[in-house]
């Protein structure tokens, strides 16, 4: 099982992602936010087929798709959060933490 704490910033929305392996290349995800859009979100993706993903251009893909389509902020980094840790549960990519730190 793969557990990401997500601060999106200033919406304050904390996110919480649980991704398990299900087979090869599926997994199950599992969002909990306030946030109206994320949880939309969550009902949208609750399984992932990793080659979805992986065959697509970027943002076309079912959680990008999804994101949109749940009116989620274009700059919110949930949706790619979710796709990291599908990546990693997977064992498709190392796991290792991202971060965006604004330098005045």
């Amino acid at each position: 099982m793969t557990k990401l704490v997500v601060d999106p910033g200033a919406c304050g929305f904390i996110c919480a992602v649980t991704v398990e392996k299900l087979d090869k290349y599926h997994a199950s995800v599992d969002l909990q936010s306030k946030c109206k859009q994320i949880q939309k979100l969550a009902q949208a993706v609750k399984e992932i087929d990793f080659l979805q993903i992986y065959r697509g251009a970027f943002g076309q893909n079912p959680v990008t798709q999804s994101a949109a389509q749940c009116k989620c902020h274009p700059s919110c980094p949930i949706p790619c959060s979710i796709i990291k840790a599908v990546e990693g549960e997977l064992g498709m990519a190392v796991k290792k933490d991202v971060s965006f730190n604004y330098q005045e």
